[in-house]
């Protein structure tokens, strides 16, 4: 948690410094010496807090709408796949991505679209090399260990824990919000074909998933600038507390254009 750390750090020095005032040496020696204390408590405790929520998402089973492709739980008729849908990320998009942020969000969003753009026999190449490309310029050794874990669950235990330790915290927040917006996303777009293959079980799981990526995302934008964008997109998808799937369907369907803004604006 290195930047994390960093900027912690200098947003208690900097509540601390508005006090003001002259201090004679003994006392500031005696304030630097709380102020410490005080930066690693509040540390402690926003950290103990995030790690909490990823251990939250990270036990209960995530069906990310590739998974449940992959299973074989969403099938398309022969003129079904006729019609392409036109909803799904461009693998060009990866050339817009610029800073690492951005570079994570559209690679978890890729990786979502691939999936549906196969189930439709859509060409995939581009997706792949696309992919690929993120990955290299990403340069995340957490990304390999990820890939070696059998679970899904796995794979995003094993994510927190090494970005975490690569001072990366930020960016792991930034990767599985774009990945769960996409899975929303995607679903809204076809909402009776797409959400067949889920249980209230699992849609209750999406929107827990929803609350703690948003209380996390909330708890680090106060010191992470790349972090407030993210608050701010995530903010739309609040509305979305459907523990059935029933009333999942119905969410879709009202919160349709907030999904798609919601959408767009990890995209800018």
């Amino acid at each position: 948690m290195k930047k994390f750390t960093l900027a912690i750090v200098a947003f208690a020095a900097m509540v601390l410094a508005s006090c003001g005032g002259s201090k004679p040496q003994q006392e500031v020696a005696d304030q630097d010496t709380t102020k410490t204390f005080e930066q690693a408590q509040l540390e402690a405790a926003v950290k103990m807090h995030l790690d909490s929520l990823s251990t939250q998402i990270n036990d209960k089973q995530f069906a990310a709408i590739e998974e449940n492709i992959k299973a074989g739980k969403i099938k398309l008729s022969a003129d079904e796949k006729k019609v392409k849908p036109t909803y799904l990320l461009s693998p060009t998009a990866s050339a817009n991505a610029t800073s690492i942020g951005q570079k994570y969000a559209v690679m978890a969003m890729l990786t979502a679209d691939k999936e549906v753009a196969s189930l439709y026999e859509m060409e995939v190449k581009g997706y792949d090399e696309a992919i690929s490309k993120l990955v290299t310029d990403i340069n995340d050794p957490a990304i390999k260990k990820a890939q070696e874990a059998a679970t899904k669950a796995e794979q995003n235990k094993v994510l927190y824990k090494e970005m975490e330790a690569e001072g990366r915290i930020n960016f792991y927040w930034i990767l599985t919000s774009a990945a769960t917006v996409e899975t929303v996303y995607v679903l809204s777009q076809n909402i009776e074909k797409f959400c067949a293959g889920y249980t209230d079980e699992q849609v209750a799981n999406i929107t827990f998933r929803l609350f703690c990526i948003i209380d996390a995302v909330d708890q680090l934008s106060v010191y992470d600038p790349q972090i407030q964008g993210i608050a701010e997109a995530l903010n739309p998808l609040k509305d979305l507390q459907a523990t059935t799937l029933a009333d999942f369907k119905k969410e879709l369907a009202a919160s349709k254009e907030k999904i798609e803004a919601s959408r767009a604006a990890f995209l800018k």
